[in-house]
């Protein structure tokens, strides 16, 4: 029995498409970044004051930074009975930049660590008064929420379409809440924090 032309044909076609056939390899990965990009731009700076601290701690007088960077006044300050500070040249907030993260991103800020600092001159001596530092506070600067400042209570630090918003920080500055028999040194006093900012 003879097979016709065109099946003899479809036969062939068939086969030659089989035998070319091959196979490779490959892979498939996926990068996880669940931590956000923080970029640090100013520090925090309270100025130029002067200042007085009561030698027994128990008054304070502190001196607060605005978080708004464009605040027509970014400090003001509160005397104690017996605590003193004077404003020869204003400060300016802290500013970071977050970047990196999911688009449209709501983000928190967690208050830095330790929530009461200290800062201290580089010669801290014994019975020498410290400052102490707290009552921070947020301001957004870039992002969805710009312009506003940051509510803990109901996150809106906004990322932008490109994943990235900025933020300011101001806190208050106060003269040592503990007992010291020195006057304040003609110094600089310091101190580190750490911020955190997280989905």
């Amino acid at each position: 029995m003879k097979l016709s032309s065109t099946l003899l044909a479809v036969s062939v076609a068939v086969y030659s498409f089989g035998a070319y056939a091959t196979s490779e390899s490959f892979s498939a990965t996926v990068k996880i970044q669940n931590t956000v990009i923080l970029t640090k731009g100013d520090d925090l700076n309270f100025g130029t004051i002067r200042a007085v601290a009561d030698p027994t701690g128990a008054s304070q007088a502190s001196l607060t930074i605005s978080p708004n960077p464009d605040a027509d006044i970014k400090s003001s300050k509160t005397d104690g009975a017996n605590a003193l500070i004077s404003i020869i040249e204003e400060g300016s907030p802290a500013t970071f930049k977050v970047s990196d993260v999911v688009p449209n991103a709501r983000l928190t800020i967690s208050d830095p660590s330790p929530s009461l600092g200290r800062l201290e001159s580089n010669s801290q001596g014994l019975n020498e008064p410290q400052f102490e530092v707290n009552d921070w506070k947020y301001f957004i600067t870039s992002g969805t929420s710009v312009n506003q400042p940051y509510d803990s209570a109901s996150p809106n630090l906004i990322a932008d379409e490109k994943g990235e918003v900025g933020f300011a920080i101001g806190a208050t500055l106060s003269t040592y809440s503990q007992a010291s028999s020195e006057p304040y040194k003609d110094v600089e006093y310091t101190g580190t924090f750490q911020i955190e900012v997280a989905y």
